[in-house]
């Protein structure tokens, strides 16, 4: 290739994405020449969370390594941060011009008319209660329909306790549904169908008016032929999602006060009042139901929202079982997302944990397993270190399981430590029995630390630096396999700052040494983070 243009992500803590990382090793080859990439132009653009100590680390070592091997750099790395105000979008819309002009690509010339609509569709008669087709008949792509069994609350139900903490169990027995210890499975939300229906009235709209939509050119949302308009806004838009800057510009075509328009063009446009106005927005987490809704002038017709609205997606959530010990069914342990709008004081709820939570047993939710970072030793032999926070506890249950299973099968096994913290071990010890169950039958070694049960605040690092010699024995000379999961804001840096500190002690080393031993663990895949935002 002559022109090579690379976007890659940074997964953890400067874990290179699974699927380049046989790329890059190939790149580190000490065979290939300093002339092998001679004539061949590259751009690299990064994504990242800029919270991680190896932002966008993976992006920067690409981008090194190709001009080294005497590539040709067409313009300055670019950075997308999923802390910005647009997330990645705002280093993304911010580099790919500058892209266009290096490679010579011709501009677009600037349109402030109303684009032709990507879709038609014809409205007809309807009422809300008689839907041309049933809320289970819309079943988004990729997705299949699982029969919700279990919706059981983990955490006391009472006054002043603030977490709400779930095990939900699927029904795959009969569906086409398969899972491996580690994956993942995505529920895609629906929206509350009160909340839909007062969109629609402020829009004007009448909800139980019969649609039958036609994807034309430009058409970028999947949508089913026919459905009423309230099934559009509870189980297609994410209506009560984040909006991109694309929306606010798009928005501002249809704006019929001038003042609105020019306050969405400042946005887009990046303006002082626009940055200022952008960040109240972001600062409230403004959804797109609340943009419409701050701006009464700008009502784009159906045809266009289809396209500007993106559909709900799906949220992924760490599968809690294993399918030796469950081959029947998927269990979730899941936590409620909910905040207070610092403006208005409104308390909101996340819209895949609200709906979840709302699910009665018998229901059928839209769903799909995928593959997480997390992939276990081939060798059930092999020792495994997992710490988990909160409910990031969920995947070292299933492997705990899948260890369980195979020992009660007469398999051999090797050492398995967890190391868990919370805040109250009484109220957020999840699954203690269970957990305790597996400590009495000697798969498991089980290491707590309950931040809030003792005035000295006691972390997960601190305990793995007090087992320090038997995690350096296991990682460092047994081949062992180490694994985190749970919030990006501090956990993975603070449990890698621990492991480095055991590195240190076990091999008398300096922080450099000790640093290129657990960047060689993550590149054999044997250090592995799971962590969300």
């Amino acid at each position: 290739q002559k022109v090579l243009i690379l976007v890659v992500s940074t997964c953890g803590l400067g874990e290179f994405p699974q699927n380049c990382k046989a790329t890059w090793l190939k790149l580190q080859s000490q065979e290939l020449p300093m002339s092998w990439l001679s004539g061949v132009k590259f751009g690299v653009f990064g994504l990242g969370d800029s919270t991680y100590c190896q932002f966008c680390y993976a992006a920067a070592s690409y981008d090194v390594r190709l001009g080294e091997l005497g590539g040709q750099r067409l313009l300055q790395r670019g950075v997308g941060d999923d802390r910005d105000e647009d997330r990645y979008y705002t280093g993304w819309e911010n580099w790919l011009p500058e892209l266009w002009t290096a490679l010579g690509a011709p501009q677009v010339a600037l349109q402030r008319e109303v684009p032709p609509p990507c879709y038609r569709i014809d409205l007809s008669p309807g009422e809300v209660g008689s839907p041309p087709v049933t809320d289970e008949d819309i079943v988004p792509p990729g997705a299949t329909p699982l029969t919700l069994l279990t919706n059981r609350l983990l955490t006391p139900e009472c006054i002043g306790y603030d977490r709400d903490i779930r095990h939900y169990e699927f029904q795959i027995a009969g569906t086409s549904i398969s899972y491996k210890t580690g994956d993942s499975l995505a529920v895609w939300p629906r929206n509350e169908a009160d909340r839909a229906e007062e969109v629609c009235a402020m829009l004007g709209l009448d909800a139980g008016q019969q649609m039958r939509v036609v994807p034309l050119d430009g058409a970028r949302n999947w949508c089913p032929q026919d459905l009423s308009i309230r099934q559009l806004f509870t189980h297609v838009l994410d209506i009560f999602g984040k909006p991109n800057k694309k929306f606010f510009d798009t928005l501002s075509l249809f704006a019929k006060d001038e003042g609105e328009r020019r306050s969405l063009e400042g946005i887009v446009a990046s303006s002082e009042e626009g940055k200022a106005l952008y960040r109240d927005l972001v600062h409230d987490y403004a959804n797109h139901a609340d943009v419409l809704r701050r701006f009464p002038s700008a009502r784009p017709p159906l045809e266009h929202l289809v396209n500007m609205i993106p559909t709900l997606k799906p949220r992924s959530y760490s599968i809690a079982s294993s399918p030796l010990m469950h081959p029947d069914r998927i269990q979730l342990c899941v936590v409620q997302v909910d905040w207070t709008v610092e403006s208005t004081k409104e308390f909101r709820i996340g819209e895949a944990t609200g709906y979840m939570k709302q699910q009665q047993p018998g229901t059928l939710l839209m769903c799909a397993v995928r593959q997480s970072a997390i992939v276990l030793p081939k060798d059930p032999r092999d020792p495994v270190i997992m710490a988990g926070m909160g409910t990031g506890l969920a995947p070292w249950r299933a492997v705990t399981q899948e260890r369980a299973s195979q020992k009660r099968k007469g398999m051999e096994v090797g050492p398995c430590m967890l190391f868990y913290g919370a805040r109250y071990s009484q109220s957020e010890y999840l699954y203690r029995e269970e957990f305790g169950q597996y400590v009495e039958e000697g798969v498991l070694d089980i290491h707590t630390a309950f931040s809030r049960d003792q005035a000295r605040k006691v972390y997960v690092q601190h305990r793995i630096e007090e087992a320090g010699e038997r995690v350096a024995e296991l990682m460092l000379r047994q081949q062992g396999h180490f694994y985190v999961c749970g919030s990006a804001r501090r956990v993975p840096e603070d449990i890698y700052a621990a492991m480095k500190q055991v590195v240190i002690a076990s091999e008398r080393c300096e922080d450099a040494e000790a640093e290129a031993i657990l960047t060689n663990l993550k590149m054999e895949g044997r250090y592995t983070v799971e962590a969300w935002s």
